[in-house]
């Protein structure tokens, strides 16, 4: 089933700009290839976080809307979960409105 997903992404600081969006262009990659549609993303550039994640003081952040198969979406998260320059993500599926 085909639906509406928005997919934030926290890249180390270690990258520089030109890095995290060719970072942030390979994940898109990988969705595209998994069967997705890209909609959009909204690049929010380097924030301080919240707390230290992996001893990071600050991340870049990305926000990724697209549409994608449900059943296909196991395979992208584990990609995600070895990928060193991502420190963290969320996938959320939207309601469509």
């Amino acid at each position: 089933m085909i639906k509406d997903y928005e997919l934030m992404v926290m890249f180390t600081p270690k990258l520089s700009a030109d890095e995290a969006d060719a970072a942030n262009e390979n994940l898109l990659n990988q969705l595209r290839e998994a069967g997705a549609e890209i909609i959009k993303t909204d690049p929010w550039g380097k924030r301080i976080l919240a707390y230290p994640i992996e001893k990071h003081q600050e991340a870049y952040y990305y926000v990724n809307y697209f549409k994608m198969d449900s059943l296909a979406l196991k395979s992208v998260k584990q990609q995600f979960n070895i990928n060193e320059n991502l420190i963290r993500h969320m996938f959320i599926a939207r309601d469509g409105k």
